[in-house]
């Protein structure tokens, strides 16, 4: 049985995020265990394909941003370790525990400026409680 889903306040802000023309990489920030994760997940029914990456978890994910923060690279990378293409506009990109890679929240400000934002949706937690 699958989960149920509460609705959330944030849902109706993602979804307007969602339909901006220019987004730029968005950052949700809050209390843990309030639901962040599980509305990024909600709005990934709007996109075509969805990959998630928790930095905390995946620590083999790290190197990618290790070099030079080419975005083009870094999601090539990205494509083939999950086995599911990344594709501007079509693909919701998200980013759980970035805190736990700075040379990773460090490239954000490149998915902006490489005209890239279409497919970004980073996740950093803070905060213990």
């Amino acid at each position: 049985m699958a989960d149920k889903y509460y609705k959330r306040q944030i849902d109706s802000e993602l979804i307007l995020w969602k339909e901006e023309y220019n987004r730029k990489p968005l950052l949700l920030h809050g209390a843990r265990q309030v639901g962040k994760s599980s509305s990024v997940r909600k709005l990934a029914e709007e996109f075509d394909s969805f990959v998630e990456i928790n930095f905390e978890k995946n620590r083999k994910i790290h190197h990618f941003f290790a070099g030079d923060l080419d975005v083009k690279e870094i999601c090539a990378n990205l494509a083939v370790q999950f086995k599911k293409p990344i594709i501007q506009g079509k693909t919701l990109l998200f980013f759980d525990e970035i805190q736990a890679c700075p040379h990773a929240f460090s490239a954000l400000r490149f998915f902006y400026s490489e005209q890239t934002p279409q497919f970004f949706l980073p996740l950093p937690r803070r905060g213990s409680g």
